[in-house]
């Protein structure tokens, strides 16, 4: 059949309804806040299809899914298996990032495991594998015509060289006889030779490399110390011998201890005591409490050896904590012979961390930075030692999914190249375009899932789920159009229209007027909200909604709009602003944001212009930590102004 049919739905606030949904077409279920429309459709429709789904496999499997509640409802005929895309970000972790979330970092360990170009990360030159004919025709075309002479290292005894045919080793001046008697480590000479007779170059060559497990070393003879050349068909440095592991694509991950940074284990950020948390307020002396952390009740007793200690070593305990010296700054938290300084006290806790209370008082006075060994790449020097086409892995994570696209667009491939990465640079492609078409492009593959706001969560997922290309199945959405610019709506509405036409049911809860202009089939439930809701209003195509008189209707006809000027009350202009100064985090360049008090403020702009960076990035989290509310690091600003004129901040985010 074509429909979904729902027969007696008493789900939470429905009253016994019955409907029916189309397949393979995008239906938009609207109504008043509270009016039943995530009741039906994802306390419903999904929660119905994912029990379904559960129950169609094995006892043994649903042992480790969990099961959403059935709905209450008569029957369900000709339901698919279901997908919800909610507004709801639930990644907690720091371990996600938008990369790994779309595979496409996962894509790109493969590149380069295939086609990275290794350089060592200690001398910085290019890594060569070496093969007697690489190292024959590199000889001939760069040094033709030197004298040479081929050795490689061994520790075999002398007798042992004697009956395979060697009778020279180099002592690093002159070559002397091997005796039955010499012992290793030892360069024996295979040949000694010019360079201009290839045969005979290539069988001293292949035969080195044979004999010293594929590697061996050249001398040239051009004047009286002679050039050494190294060759190795392993991953080695010919100028410094650092050896690199194979490129395998668990070498690029920083979610194994293979790849990830030794330091941060792949994390990008080490956690340490911020003074900035420790000592607050750096206009108090030491006597005033500059040193927060020693206020606490339990904490009385560093406070009092602190201050007699200080005075015994010559610190003004009276003076503002910011106008001491630095070496008694540095004194206060390190400590000296008179007193126990703040890390002294930190070092203490540190050992008790196994009670829960400790973890939670040590973290209201730790922030993040950058790691010092990677430099927040994640990644240990020997994965990010290997570059494609000029950019490590890392580099190319922190590009925007714009700039991404651009460069694999532009890329030019060998003919090797080519073959070898077809099919995931393929994959890459799709899984960026489809990132753009849903107002994603301004996101790096580096950012973390859990910094994602629910409707970007909500759109990377949709992204994903047009890569699947999956069809028969049922997708239920929660407004995919919240936080995007109208701008971007009708890239989001292209794209469920296009889900339906590949013979998905596309149901989504939505008050976008464009959205819903665009559905196949309107819901409206209503009339009010709680118990006021709860009924059908309206079930039917578009072209009849637009005859009816409901509230969704006469809104998008304009018939029901209050204007914004009657909102409007006659209050004085703002006198008093609070001011940012020079916030410069991610895309913000050098922006100064005066926010008038006591007025509503908007912050409007494209997907990706700054809104997120500039607000809560930079403002919430500069005055969280003023107001001891947060410990989150915000990006770079050069001052906040008149803070004293607020009494505190909070974050009401999606």
């Amino acid at each position: 059949m074509d429909f979904i049919e729902l027969i007696g739905l008493r789900q939470n606030n429905l009253k016994n309804i019955s409907l029916k949904i189309p397949h393979d077409c995008l239906t938009v279920i609207t109504g008043l806040s509270g009016s039943g429309k995530s009741s039906l459709a994802f306390d419903t429709l999904y929660a119905e299809g994912q029990w379904r789904f559960i129950e169609s496999l094995s006892t043994y499997a649903r042992l480790y899914l969990n099961k959403l509640e059935r709905p209450e409802v008569e029957a369900i005929h000709n339901l698919r298996p279901a997908i919800a895309l909610e507004q709801k970000n639930p990644v907690k972790g720091s371990r996600s990032t938008v990369g790994t979330l779309t595979e496409v970092y996962d894509l790109l360990r493969i590149i380069y495991s295939r086609l990275g170009r290794p350089f060592c990360p200690a001398c910085g030159k290019e890594v060569i594998r070496w093969n007697p004919e690489k190292v024959v025709t590199y000889l001939l075309e760069n040094h033709h015509s030197e004298r040479a002479m081929v050795v490689f290292e061994t520790s075999l005894p002398g007798k042992e060289l004697m009956k395979d045919g060697f009778y020279r080793f180099w002592d690093g001046k002159t070559t002397q006889d091997i005796r039955p008697e010499t012992e290793g480590p030892i360069e024996v000479v295979v040949d000694r030779l010019r360079l201009d007779e290839p045969t005979r170059l290539a069988e001293a060559v292949e035969l080195a490399f044979k004999k010293a497990e594929d590697k061996l070393r050249v001398y040239l003879f051009k004047d009286t110390t002679p050039e050494v050349l190294n060759f190795s068909s392993g991953l080695v440095c010919d100028h410094c011998g650092k050896e690199l592991p194979e490129p395998d694509p668990i070498l690029f991950s920083f979610n194994h201890p293979v790849g990830a940074c030794p330091v941060c284990k792949g994390f990008g950020n080490i956690l340490y005591y911020d003074e900035e948390l420790i000592v607050p307020d750096p206009e108090l002396s030491l006597e005033d409490g500059a040193i927060e952390v020693f206020q606490k009740p339990a904490a009385r007793w560093w406070q009092e050896q602190l201050i007699k200690g200080a005075k015994k070593a010559k610190i003004d305990t009276k003076r503002p904590f910011k106008e001491l010296p630095e070496q008694h700054k540095r004194m206060v938290f390190e400590g000296c012979e008179h007193f126990y300084g703040v890390n002294d006290f930190f070092d203490e806790l540190e050992s008790m961390t196994y009670k829960l209370h400790v973890r939670v008082f040590l973290s209201r006075y730790r922030s993040q930075r950058p790691c010092p060994e990677c430099n927040g790449k994640r990644l240990k020097p020997e994965a990010l030692a290997y570059r494609f086409h000029g950019y490590d892995i890392a580099e190319l994570s922190c590009l925007s999914v714009q700039d991404l696209k651009k460069f694999f667009d532009t890329l030019k491939l060998s003919k090797f190249e080519e073959e070898v990465s077809r099919e995931a640079l393929e994959q890459i492609k799709k899984k960026l375009q489809f990132l753009s078409e849903v107002g994603l492009d301004y996101l790096t593959l580096d950012r973390q899932a859990r910094t994602l706001s629910g409707g970007e969560y909500q759109r990377v997922n949709l992204a994903n789920q047009i890569g699947s290309a999956l069809t028969g199945t049922l997708y239920v959405l929660d407004e995919p159009t919240v936080g995007l610019h109208p701008r971007d709506t009708s890239r989001i509405v292209r794209i469920l229209k296009n889900l339906a036409s590949e013979g998905n049911t596309v149901v989504v809860v939505e008050h976008d007027q464009e959205v819903i202009r665009s559905a196949d089939y309107v819901i409206e439930l209503g009339p009010g909200g709680g118990r006021q809701g709860g009924e059908v209003v309206f079930s039917g195509k578009m072209d009849e909604f637009l005859k009816t008189d409901t509230i969704t209707s006469s809104y998008i006809k304009g018939l029901d709009r209050q204007l914004l000027e009657d909102l409007k009350d006659d209050l004085p202009e703002p006198e008093r602003f609070l001011v940012l100064k020079g916030a410069r985090g991610h895309n913000l360049k050098d922006v100064t944001f005066r926010v008038p008090l006591q007025k509503l403020v908007v912050v409007t702009g494209v997907s990706g212009s700054g809104k997120s960076s500039l607000v809560v990035e930079t403002l919430y989290r500069a005055l969280a930590r003023r107001f001891k509310v947060s410990t989150e690091i915000p990006l770079p600003y050069s001052d906040i102004e008149n803070v004293s004129l607020i009494k505190g901040v909070k974050l009401i985010d999606q």
